[in-house]
């Protein structure tokens, strides 16, 4: 997104979710914009209606991938690409992620994500 506030007053569609989206081999969307909040260096939103997930408040599996992409775009053939992501602000669930990624001779070698939730639920599992 061209900005913080196109991010803020973006919205899924459930019926173009549903009837293109899910056409797709994408589970969900995510969009992000690229920020100088302090600490923050991206703001990012995470949809999957047609899942029954209205808005993802921290999704590691989307922002790992988006750094790699990130660091594939760069001009750069080493690097280490290092951002934070602010993600489930808009829905009330604020997340911080850290993503950083490795490039070694113009490819991406690693990708890693971690940061801190707001948890909604715990639970245990018992087999036996």
């Amino acid at each position: 997104m061209k900005s913080r506030a196109a991010l803020a007053a973006a919205a899924a569609r459930s019926g173009v979710f549903l009837n293109e989206v899910s056409k797709q081999p994408a589970v969900s969307i995510l969009i992000y914009t690229q920020v100088n909040e302090g600490d923050i260096d991206i703001r990012a939103r995470m949809f999957a209606p047609h899942h029954g997930i209205p808005e993802d408040p921290a999704t590691g599996s989307a922002n790992v991938a988006l750094i790699g992409l990130l660091a594939k775009l760069r001009p750069e053939a080493n690097l280490s690409l290092s951002k934070t992501i602010a993600q489930g602000v808009e829905m009330g669930r604020p997340s911080i992620l850290q993503a950083t990624a490795e490039k070694k001779d113009g490819a991406v070698t690693a990708t890693f994500i971690g940061g801190r939730c707001v948890p909604v639920m715990s639970g245990s599992i018992e087999l036996g």
